[in-house]
């Protein structure tokens, strides 16, 4: 998933609302009462695999845009 400098922007201003943080801490709650083990079923037991696999993206969403900005610094001579 690439992303253009101008969303790369977009997404590093949303970071620093408190609306960020309050749906961060939403979805790190949501992940946390994600159990894999109390799946009775098999259905049960992909459907909250998957649901968790999601959360786990919107969690990490932040990281992975700062690391592009990283990633990019390092690979570009103006930064060196």
């Amino acid at each position: 998933m690439g992303l253009t400098e101008r969303e790369e922007e977009q997404a590093r201003e949303m970071f620093m609302t408190s609306g960020w943080s309050a749906f961060i801490e939403q979805i790190e709650d949501q992940a946390d009462l994600c159990n894999l083990d109390a799946c009775t079923t098999l259905e049960d037991l992909w459907f909250n695999k998957g649901r968790l696999a999601v959360l786990r993206m919107l969690i990490n969403y932040e990281s992975y845009v700062k690391n592009l900005g990283e990633e990019e610094s390092e690979l570009d001579p103006i930064y060196q």
